[in-house]
């Protein structure tokens, strides 16, 4: 079967099964440890929580060639009930907001293209990016998220200053910064994870000392990592290991790349090529974050955005 049919299929077939009042969606998986699978996404009309299904690579072939739709359809139907079952119905109309304001975090997501989906939603500028709202809940281990909207804050009676400190205060908490090699990204190096997770500093300069110059930083679970950048004194801890300022290339909204300013070999201009290329390989460009290149200030001690004649070489 095509890579759509099969799932338009899916999805009708869910739909038929749950009902007429459920919206069913492919969500966006992150680029890191995502390879083959796909996540869906569920939620019942007047409620504002979703729930997020996984289907792992093995299912995903099986049901391309039109192998086990009925049964997987009846698996991810029991699944959904379970998970929902789990969510108390104040979190999933979105009301009740002193159970919720923990789980309210932040995200950093493209400006540009995105001003009309802003209007409707809290958000602060940040550079040229824009950092967004969400709700996140794990029952079961499992992740359930959605946008923080206008009508919320409506709801809550609380200001956008007021969830953006909360959020300040609990997305490190919820989002631990993970900082890997690209080798160790890719190849989902579990080892690699607690270590640096235990020792950020010790992880990055033991490789460095390897001849490693890049590194890919996100959160430990890969998703809106980019988020990162924003953690008081994360960039200032890595430019103090480097003695150097900070290179960071926004590879998508899940992760971006970072690198010693002195180590890099290319120029900015160059770099600003590299990203726009891969923001156009996005799928409708969902994923991409900015075209812009950004260097961590250590002496100033601020995050910037790059230009052609930022010097590579400093005192």
């Amino acid at each position: 079967m095509e890579s759509e049919k099969w799932l338009q299929e899916l999805f009708n077939k869910l739909r038929e099964r749950l009902g007429e009042e459920y919206q069913v969606t492919k969500v966006d998986k992150p680029a890191l440890n995502s390879a083959g699978k796909v996540q869906i996404g569920i939620v019942k009309n007047g409620e504002r929580t979703g729930i997020l299904l996984n289907l792992g690579p093995g299912k995903v072939q099986r049901l391309k060639t039109g192998i086990g739709l009925k049964e997987e359809v009846g698996f991810l139907v029991e699944r959904y009930l379970e998970k929902r079952s789990v969510l108390c119905k104040e979190l999933l109309a979105g009301e009740w907001f002193e159970r919720m304001k923990e789980r309210i975090v932040y995200a950093l997501e493209r400006r540009e293209g995105n001003e009309e989906a802003l209007k409707h939603i809290p958000w602060e500028p940040y550079l040229d990016m824009a950092i967004v709202f969400y709700l996140v809940e794990t029952p079961g281990g499992e992740t359930n998220y959605r946008v923080v909207s206008n009508h919320d804050l409506e709801v809550w009676k609380v200001s956008k200053e007021e969830i953006f400190q909360i959020a300040r205060e609990n997305t490190p908490r919820l989002g631990v910064p993970l900082l890997l090699t690209p080798e160790d990204a890719i190849g989902e190096n579990k080892e690699g994870e607690e270590e640096s997770l235990k020792d950020m500093e010790g992880y990055l300069l033991k490789h460095a000392y390897k001849g490693v110059s890049a590194f890919v930083l996100t959160n430990q679970y890969g998703f809106y990592g980019a988020s990162v950048i924003l953690y008081d004194g994360l960039l200032e801890r890595i430019a103090w290991a480097w003695r150097d300022d900070v290179l960071v290339i926004p590879s998508s909204i899940n992760e971006v790349m970072i690198l010693p300013a002195c180590g890099s070999t290319k120029t900015i201009q160059q770099w600003r090529e590299i990203i726009k290329e891969m923001n156009q390989e996005e799928p409708e460009n969902k994923m991409a974050l900015s075209d812009s290149v950004y260097f961590y200030d250590h002496k100033e001690g601020k995050l910037c955005i790059a230009t052609d004649d930022y010097k590579m070489i400093f005192d």
